[in-house]
């Protein structure tokens, strides 16, 4: 039931859910350090290249600006110096101050055409007098008064500038110009020139640059757009609160939201026009290309995440196989049987470091057990002989208790009988004086004396058989107990065998606990059934020394029993010999009262000797009442003796029976182990 409840219990520890398996952790951990980084790495990249693309467009954007800038100033930079020239030309001068002459008309004509040629375009030249009239045009159309125009009043007033956005009144088209003032030899301003600008022809200069591009006049209506011609009769935008018109710098970058969606502007301030030039770039386009590198980096992430998942897959069953392989192994050992992985083995890792361990704890454990099922063996054969032996030894005792028993029940019968004799004695002692005192009575008492001499020969020889019973029981006594004290020796040899298996498993136990702690947490169950064992071992050890203290305690008894057996034979030979004497002194004093039967004189003559070896007979009846009585008390010794061994027996049967329970024990817990 033991052996079912553990293995019930590793197997469900054994189940581990998918969930909780290192696989899954190790997969989970490899896919966090490569989502992780690049996670961070596509987030930075995608910051890194908003930012840079954002940089990269605001500075493509400002230098867009400058070179339209840097046209459209070129542009007005070619009519201011070609109009400052025909205002310096002698021609114009004179054509002001003294009127129109066939030669200056002309010639101012011609010059204007040259200027003409030089654009290549269909603007025109005008030349106004101070009172703002146009006096002459290079297409030699109709003149109209300018003299309200801001461009005309600010030129004469000696300021070079260009004009807000106009509708030309009989071309309907937008226009532009730049007035310059015509002065005399004393530096007077005597009129204006200025050459218009048709504003579709920055429209198709801003077109040119492919980005979106446009211009607004110093009060900031739109003048030209790179994505569409502005005609005469649209309605102007104004922009007057843009940035560019507010913010008082000559040129800037900034952000947007005016046509309703995020845009990057920047802008120009032309210095001889006033004009603002500006490009502008939609902010999801600029981001377009940081959204792509961001996407193939996510593409790409992908891709190494795949991967990841796959090397990681794989690692994972490297590593987590073996571990299956010694958890297998390890479920078995706690099932009780030793099952060896014998795969990887070859790795130089620290898995094959664990492997190659574990099955040499397997081993090193099969071959523990293994010694130690056939040491508890040893040890139940041990304790089934030493029962046998035991309870050999106790019929044996009460064997030997019966027969000191009848020892003694004889020595107390030799003591009576011996008492018995000497009153006898004492009664041939007053016959003999009554003899001496009488000698009519001589008849009858030698009757009495005859009848209790053979009375006393009798008892003597009765005793005389019973001396020999008990010299031959004392004898079969000391037999009895040498073999006791064999079978004590014996048993402490193998109360030392015990001993030695009691140490040899306590020793094995402790490798096992040592080998068990080197295993960590796979070996705390086997380390369990190791303190078992090793607390069989103490008790095996401590039951035999109290079997061995036992058996010393009986050993000593018996030695002591020997010894008592020893004297109480001396004395039963020394009751021999006195019987001896004594059973010769009755036969002679038989012959005496014959011959006292047959002869009253020799009875008188012979009374003194009857006398004097009546005293003998006293006297050994004396010795032989103390030799009687020592028997007796010698007898008893040994019964209590005998008694004493036999329950002494009786408690090494009762440690043998419990020896052999803790063998069965002991077998019991080994047997877990298949």
């Amino acid at each position: 039931m033991k052996a079912s409840s553990d293995s019930k219990s590793t197997k469900s520890v054994s189940s581990v859910k998918k969930i909780n398996s290192i696989k899954t952790k190790i997969v989970a951990a490899a896919i966090s350090m490569a989502v992780i980084p690049l996670l961070i790495i596509v987030s930075v990249n995608f910051v890194r290249t908003q930012n840079e693309a954002i940089k990269t467009s605001k500075d493509s954007l400002s230098w867009s600006a400058w070179y339209l800038q840097s046209e459209v100033k070129q542009i007005m930079a070619k009519n201011e110096s070609s109009l400052l020239s025909l205002a310096a030309s002698s021609s114009v001068r004179s054509y002001l101050k003294n009127g129109e002459t066939p030669e200056t008309r002309k010639d101012i004509l011609n010059q204007m055409k040259a200027i003409n040629d030089t654009f290549g375009d269909e603007n025109q030249i005008v030349l106004s007098n101070i009172e703002g009239m146009m006096v002459l045009r290079s297409d030699e159309g109709k003149c109209v008064d300018i003299s309200q125009r801001d461009y005309f009043i600010k030129a004469s007033k000696g300021e070079i500038n260009a004009a807000s956005v106009f509708v030309s009144g009989s071309t309907k088209i937008r226009n532009t110009c730049l007035a310059v003032p015509v002065k005399d030899e004393n530096g007077d301003i005597i009129g204006v020139i200025h050459r218009s600008y048709m504003l579709s022809d920055f429209h198709k200069l801003l077109a040119e640059d492919g980005v979106e591009a446009f211009m607004v006049d110093g009060d900031g209506t739109l003048a030209a757009h790179s994505d569409y011609d502005i005609s005469g009769d649209d309605e102007p935008k104004s922009f007057k609160q843009s940035p560019y018109m507010t913010s008082g710098l000559e040129s800037d970058t900034y952000e947007s939201n005016a046509t309703g969606h995020t845009t990057y502007v920047s802008y120009v301030k032309e210095p001889i026009s006033g004009y603002t030039v500006c490009v502008a770039v939609d902010k999801n386009e600029v981001l377009k290309e940081a959204r792509l590198s961001a996407l193939t980096g996510i593409i790409l992430g992908l891709i190494v995440l795949a991967i990841v998942v796959v090397f990681s897959l794989i690692m994972a069953k490297k590593f987590t196989d073996p571990i299956m392989e010694v958890d297998e192994s390890l479920s078995a050992l706690a099932d009780g049987r030793f099952k060896k992985i014998g795969k990887y083995t070859n790795r130089k890792d620290e898995i094959g470091h664990i492997v190659r361990n574990t099955d040499s704890v397997i081993e090193k454990l099969g071959k523990i057990v293994g010694y130690i099922k056939e040491s508890s063996n040893t040890v139940g054969h041990s304790s089934e002989e030493l029962s046998l032996m035991a309870n050999q030894i106790a019929a044996t005792a009460e064997s030997v208790a019966g027969a000191v028993q009848e020892i003694a029940t004889g020595a107390v019968q030799q003591a009576e009988e011996i008492q018995s004799a000497a009153e006898g004695s004492n009664k041939i002692t007053k016959a003999v004086e009554s003899v001496q005192g009488s000698s009519n009575d001589v008849n009858e008492l030698a009757a009495r004396m005859k009848k209790a001499s053979e009375d006393s020969s009798k008892s003597l020889s009765y005793l005389q058989a019973s001396s020999t019973n008990m010299t031959s029981k004392i004898e079969e006594i000391s037999s009895k107990i040498a073999a006791t004290q064999e079978a004590v020796a014996n048993i402490n040899d193998r109360v030392e065998g015990i001993s030695g298996i009691a140490s040899q498993t306590n020793l094995l136990s402790l490798n096992a606990s040592i080998e068990a702690a080197r295993s960590g947490e796979y070996g705390k169950g086997f380390s369990v059934v190791a303190s078992e064992i090793r607390q069989l071992a103490d008790d095996s050890e401590n039951l035999a020394q109290e079997i061995r203290g036992v058996m010393d305690s009986l050993l000593s008894q018996a030695q002591d029993a020997v010894q008592a057996a020893q004297e109480i034979k001396k004395g039963n030979i020394e009751q021999q010999e006195a019987l001896a004497k004594t059973l010769t002194s009755v036969q002679g004093m038989l012959e005496d009262i014959e011959k006292t039967v047959s002869g009253v004189t020799v009875i008188s003559s012979d009374a003194n000797d009857c006398v004097n070896s009546n005293r003998l007979v006293s006297d050994a009846m004396s010795s032989l009442t103390a030799i009687s009585e020592e028997n007796a008390a010698s007898s008893e010794t040994t019964g209590a003796s005998v008694q004493e061994l036999s329950a002494t027996v009786s408690t090494l049967a009762m440690s043998a029976t419990g020896l052999r329970d803790v063998a069965e024990k002991l077998n019991q817990e080994i047997a877990f182990f298949k």
